[in-house]
């Protein structure tokens, strides 16, 4: 699971070892979590019970495998897929981490990020959490452009921890993704900045919503040519894959990146 690289600002990923360090807050304290990859399972250190319920989140170890089995043979797809079948979920992001990074160019490494998470973020052994809005308000848009954000960036970023600060639980993660899919998408879409089409690919990768199916009309010839059918047939088939249809999509993608 971990072959796959995560990209989330102020975390280490050494994909060939399959080790990921990322810092967590425990008891609002800040805390290194490392995550090893194993043949069949993931190996957490420190291990505690809040430690495991963020990595099982984080890492979708929670999805019942047999539920979605029978999701995507219910959706009359699960034939397309040969004989490895569906693709493990990636690993999700952090969603105000990521949307930060988003709005700040994309780039978690970029020097602008890693100045404003030094500045602005709180260490956590030699990781960095992301600065929270409260902090990012109080910074201004004037620091925020000091450390190489581009003013029209630096707007937007405080519009997106004006919205996170005055509606915290409503932009939680764990409060999204038990949501019924569109209604996360609908509530990310609410977000400076992110609207409708972007919300929905956020919510199946960096939120880690099961039950979102990317839009893939663009890829229509290319569905048809891989699989034999085009993007509408495979849309009314992915209703009955739910509540799972990002684990359809996720693998509808790696087919088309063969």
């Amino acid at each position: 699971m971990l072959n796959q690289e995560v990209r989330v600002a102020g975390e280490e990923v050494q994909p060939a070892e399959g080790v990921l360090a990322t810092a967590c807050l425990v008891a609002d304290e800040p805390l290194v979590v490392t995550v090893t990859g194993g043949e069949s399972r993931l190996t957490v250190q420190p291990s505690a019970a809040a430690l495991g319920e963020f990595v099982v989140r984080r890492f979708h170890l929670g999805l019942d495998q047999a539920a979605v089995d029978a999701a995507l043979e219910q959706s009359t797809l699960a034939g397309l897929f040969g004989r490895d079948g569906w693709v493990r979920r990636p690993a999700a992001a952090m969603l105000w981490s990521y949307l930060l990074v988003f709005l700040c160019g994309g780039d978690p490494d970029a020097p602008p990020v890693r100045r404003m998470f030094a500045e602005l973020g709180r260490p956590a052994g030699q990781l960095w959490l992301p600065p929270d809005p409260a902090n990012l308000l109080t910074a201004g848009d004037r620091q925020i452009v000091s450390y190489g954000v581009a003013p029209h960036r630096a707007a937007n970023l405080a519009g997106l921890a004006r919205a996170f600060a005055a509606s915290p639980d409503r932009y939680d993660e764990v409060t999204l993704r038990a949501l019924p899919g569109d209604e996360a998408i609908a509530r990310v879409a609410e977000l400076p900045h992110i609207g409708p089409t972007r919300a929905r690919a956020i919510s199946s990768t960096a939120l880690g919503h099961d039950d979102v199916l990317p839009d893939l009309a663009r890829q229509d010839e290319q569905l048809r040519r891989r699989l034999g059918l085009g993007w509408s047939q495979i849309r009314a088939a992915a209703r009955r894959a739910a509540p799972y249809r990002s684990v359809l999509g996720d693998t509808l993608l790696e087919l088309l990146s063969d």
